[in-house]
């Protein structure tokens, strides 16, 4: 372990809290020993499993990763996940008598440099802070740039902490704290069944007046309830779990950006309220899809799309030189399933997948942790290096200037003699799209198959070949345009 000790701020306070602390064997009480043998309504191991991949995903970012840990109770069985990887923990208690912590401090002010750290874990803290969103800033302050956040915190539980226990947060509510962070996952730690369990012993607790028989209580309602946790693996799965859950987690990366106020409402998972389908006014895109992917249309989407895409992707890795092996980026790729498609093809050497939408992009990582998927917008994000192909389904006409794009994606994305092959379902020949624009509530370019076409030419394409993908009954299928980059760059 290193100690915080030598840092610009604060060094001097550091060492000897940093012995108070470890060294501090904690002294049970009668009661707490007591306690120790009675099941409790929450699941431990289901914390150490979130953390555990937050570890793991460190590791493979770092290598030897520098972590601080802010707990507000017991660090050590925390601070063990994180060393079993190699991580270097640094440990911060909110308040003093923290088993495992290295020091405590205010943590609105931490005695720590500017990007120090590639982590942090923040495990049932930011309820006993004062100022919850003043410590998230200096949290963030003190990590790198795209370096790891991950949080626990309770939601639906019974006040266990007398005048330390200030605050709870929903999901939406632990998302807000995080603006400053793109999502890779969040969700619940404990459910449904472990907050009625929670409340249930509360409940007991309450009941007589003295010290002793609310513990005697308390005891009776835990033995009562103890097994409702084992619920949860089955409620989990349902959208109002979120909205009653016990404690809920958040694992996301430090952003350049935040996220906007109004595409993190739109990303609300819950089912406490009922969205309508038609918008009075346009809203962005990504707003849209966020609001999608927190209500699992994505999956819909995916199932939907997937006979055209696979008549897309044959037809573009046929081209010459592709067998030989590729470099692609999908361009608005949703929750990443083309970038998994294109990924299990042998001759594919990295796929990269870019989305407006904060919520597709946090459910494609959550999918496929390891996977490359990057927040952008199309108009001025560019791939790290020029690729070999393009793939877009379903994005074009979305964009306020679709041609501008192609144009970018012919002289920035692709490498010259590249290829894209791009498809949409929203064109003037294909008649149930037409009251699209409407319905969503965004805006959409609804132009003519011959339009499109020109705009490809237009924008210094190469025309291969086009044609309508997945036709069906009432249905004038996907216009796809299977295009090529110029041969030298301009």
């Amino acid at each position: 372990m290193e100690s915080l000790a030598g840092t610009d701020r604060g060094a001097d306070l550091a060492a000897p809290a940093t012995t108070a602390a470890r060294d501090r064997s904690p002294t049970l009480t009668r009661t707490a020993r007591v306690s120790a043998f009675i099941p409790g309504p929450f699941r431990p191991a289901r914390s150490q499993a979130q953390l555990q991949r937050f570890a793991m995903r460190a590791a493979a970012a770092s290598g030897r990763p520098r972590i601080l840990l802010v707990c507000g109770t017991d660090a050590t069985r925390q601070r063990r996940v994180l060393e079993s990887v190699g991580a270097r923990v640094s440990c911060i208690g909110t308040t003093p008598g923290i088993a495992g912590g290295d020091i405590v401090c205010d943590p609105t002010r931490l005695p720590l440099p500017d990007g120090l750290f590639d982590g942090v874990v923040v495990h049932r803290a930011l309820h006993r802070c004062l100022e919850p969103h003043r410590v998230v800033a200096e949290l963030l302050r003190v990590v790198r740039k795209a370096g790891l956040v991950h949080v626990e915190e309770p939601f639906v539980q019974a006040t266990l902490e007398g005048p330390a226990d200030l605050f709870r947060f929903t999901h939406l509510g632990l998302r807000a704290l995080f603006r400053e962070c793109e999502e890779l996952d969040s969700g619940i730690v404990d459910g449904p069944g472990a907050a009625a369990a929670s409340a249930w012993r509360q409940l007991t607790w309450s009941l007589p007046r003295s010290g002793r028989m609310g513990f005697v209580f308390s005891a009776a309602g835990s033995l009562q309830s103890f097994f409702w946790k084992y619920l949860d693996p089955w409620l989990a799965r349902r959208p109002r779990a979120l909205d009653s859950a016990a404690s809920l987690y958040f694992l996301g990366a430090k952003a350049s950006q935040p996220v906007s106020a109004a595409e993190l409402v739109a990303g609300y998972r819950g089912a406490a309220a009922r969205r309508g389908v038609v918008h009075a006014q346009a809203r962005p895109a990504n707003e849209v899809f966020t609001e999608w992917a927190a209500d699992g249309r994505d999956v819909g989407m995916e199932i939907g799309h997937a006979a055209a895409v696979q008549e897309m992707l044959a037809a573009a890795l046929s081209m010459p030189g592709m067998a030989d092996g590729f470099t692609a980026v999908d361009a608005g790729c949703g929750n990443g399933w083309v970038v998994r498609k294109l990924r299990a093809s042998p001759a594919c050497r990295t796929a990269t997948g870019v989305d407006g939408s904060a919520g597709m992009i946090a459910r494609a990582r959550s999918l496929d942790p390891f996977g490359s998927y990057q927040i952008g917008d199309l108009m001025t994000w560019q791939p790290a290096a020029p690729v070999d192909l393009v793939v877009s389904m379903e994005v074009l006409y979305y964009l306020a200037d679709p041609v501008a794009l192609l144009r970018r994606i012919a002289t920035a994305w692709l490498k010259p003699g590249g290829y894209a092959v791009i498809g949409i379902d929203h064109y003037q020949e294909n008649e149930p799209s037409l009251g699209w624009p409407e319905y969503v509530g965004t805006q959409m370019a609804t132009w003519p198959e011959a339009q499109w076409l020109a705009a490809f030419t237009s924008a210094g394409f190469t025309h291969v070949r086009h044609w309508r993908a997945a036709p069906g009954p009432g249905w004038a299928g996907t216009l796809v345009m299977l295009v090529r980059a110029p041969l030298h760059s301009t």
